[in-house]
């Protein structure tokens, strides 16, 4: 895992975790505007650059985990994390939500499929990642042919990425607990689903949350057409 920050580090702290194949770029349009007020952590996760391998969810949350202890950073204003990013912000948060004040979770698919079905997706991101590979496609098209229109956001990664991480994130994408937590620390979170994202279907596993629902929009589709606005809106409001 690589980690970029941005502003002041005697400010509170916010994390962001990017989507499936992309990396903490995803979080450029917006790191000057929160870092005027925030320290902004944004990591890279593993198996998302040369000579990483993605190897689970628990894994990442142990590295953020030691990032945090490593800087003296002992509390959270904000976690945030989209698809992806958001099953591990959303596992981060539930194993530390005393240290945090709000999580965002933004078009993440918490799912608990059978085997069947993970080996299905597995199967169909394999042979994407193969066909990128080899260099005879075009990379944005064919990723929007699996990830709901995330291509453009995603092409200079995916070609990076193992099949050993894939399999492996395959795993966290599509293999998730949820949580029990306290009124008081389930208040803490906001989750939020587009009516045209695959990934609202898991709503259902989400019982007594609080969840923002937002008309027109397919998978992160909000925060990529306005990042500005999703930040003013979830995160410094």
């Amino acid at each position: 895992m690589i980690f970029k920050t941005f502003g002041n580090k005697n400010n509170k702290a916010v994390l962001l975790i990017h989507t499936l194949f992309t990396s903490a770029d995803f979080f450029a349009p917006v790191t000057d505007l929160l870092a005027k007020e925030y320290f902004v952590i944004t990591p890279t996760l593993s198996g998302h650059y040369q000579n990483s391998v993605y190897i689970s969810a628990e894994d990442e949350i142990r590295q953020i985990k030691e990032f945090l202890t490593a800087n003296a950073i002992n509390s959270l204003y904000a976690v945030a994390g989209f698809s992806l990013g958001g099953n591990l912000a959303y596992g981060f948060f539930c194993e530390n939500s005393e240290m945090i004040e709000k999580a965002v979770i933004d078009s993440a698919p918490l799912f608990d499929f059978p085997k069947i079905i993970k080996n299905h997706f597995l199967k169909s991101y394999t042979k994407c990642l193969k066909k990128i590979k080899s260099g005879n496609c075009d990379v944005a098209k064919e990723l929007n042919k699996h990830f709901n229109g995330m291509g453009e956001y995603q092409k200079d990664i995916a070609p990076k990425v193992s099949f050993e991480s894939l399999n492996n994130l395959v795993e966290s994408c599509f293999y998730n607990k949820v949580y029990k937590l306290p009124e008081k620390q389930l208040q803490k979170v906001t989750f939020i689903y587009g009516n045209k994202d695959i990934a609202r279907l898991c709503k259902a596993r989400l019982k007594n949350c609080r969840i923002h629902k937002l008309k027109g929009y397919g998978h992160c589709g909000y925060y990529r057409e306005a990042p500005a606005e999703w930040v003013k809106k979830f995160i410094l409001s």
